[in-house]
């Protein structure tokens, strides 16, 4: 078992930084100081957040492995990952037709749900992804238009630099824009609270922030759960993906094993990722 100093060494920890200094370098409950040369990771903030997570036990089983994680956003981490200034890109999507190529391995680690949710009184079970554009761009501003009391619809919006926001946006909006009116926050915890002491809220949380406080409704007639997601049945998913190249190092081939390995899976269901291997 490695002592602690050797695994700050390994992860490059710096005491006394403060987070306002390693903008866009996270690697949760450690910060990069640095970047290291053995193994780069860089790509998707959403996926970073889960990523991070699995450096600290690597580094355990890996001692020898010096790891630095930084975000950006699918398409920077791609092109560097392209360039071959990193070694893993992370996106919160598939490669598309014009980015793939032979030489690209992408690998789905998991999948992540953004729930639709409400007060627990709210007798709505269901809302059509139609209905929910309406919701959120201001179109549809009452509950009556639901099957629901005559009160007026409360949106609860995460604020702008959100990546559960952007996808939102992407996915529901498809180019339009949310409603003005719009209450808007900076946390998913505060949004829960907001929704849970409001009869005639309605909001979006990723699964890992849902609670007994408020109710997620289904979308099209789909519950949000392991099956729905990973058989593609609820709309609101977004896949996470290590991208490597097939010329990867050892180092990068045994990172993906060990996402994709029951310790690695254990860790990302534990923080709200529907597991995609055993």
């Amino acid at each position: 078992m490695m002592n602690r100093r050797q695994l700050l060494r390994n992860i490059g920890i710096a005491a006394g930084l403060g987070g306002a200094a390693l903008t866009g370098l996270i690697a949760y409950p450690y910060i990069i100081a640095r970047a290291q040369k053995e193994l780069m990771i860089s790509g998707s903030v959403a996926v970073t957040r889960f990523v991070s997570l699995l450096i600290a036990p690597f580094i355990e089983k890996h001692p020898h492995v010096k790891v630095s994680i930084q975000g950006g956003g699918s398409f920077a981490g791609l092109v560097a990952l392209d360039n071959g200034g990193i070694d893993l890109a992370m996106m919160s999507r598939d490669l598309n037709f014009d980015e793939f190529n032979l030489d690209l391995h992408s690998n789905l680690i998991g999948i992540e749900g953004i729930a639709i949710v409400v007060h627990p009184s709210m007798n709505i079970k269901s809302i059509s992804l139609e209905q929910l554009d309406g919701i959120f761009d201001g179109s549809i501003n009452n509950w009556n238009s639901l099957g629901g009391p005559n009160k007026k619809i409360n949106f609860y919006n995460r604020n702008e630099g959100s990546s559960t926001r952007a996808f939102v946006e992407d996915v529901v909006l498809r180019g339009s824009k949310f409603a003005r009116d719009a209450k808007t926050s900076d946390s998913a915890i505060d949004i829960s609270n907001l929704i849970a002491q409001d009869p005639y809220g309605i909001g979006y949380l990723t699964n890992k922030n849902l609670s007994d406080n408020i109710k997620a409704v289904a979308i099209n007639g789909f519950e949000i759960n392991d099956k729905t997601l990973l058989l593609k049945l609820y709309p609101l998913s977004r896949d996470m993906f290590l991208v490597n190249k097939k010329s990867a190092n050892q180092a990068t081939r045994d990172f993906v094993r060990y996402s994709l390995s029951a310790a690695g899976q254990d860790i990302f269901a534990k923080h709200g990722l529907t597991q995609v291997s055993q």
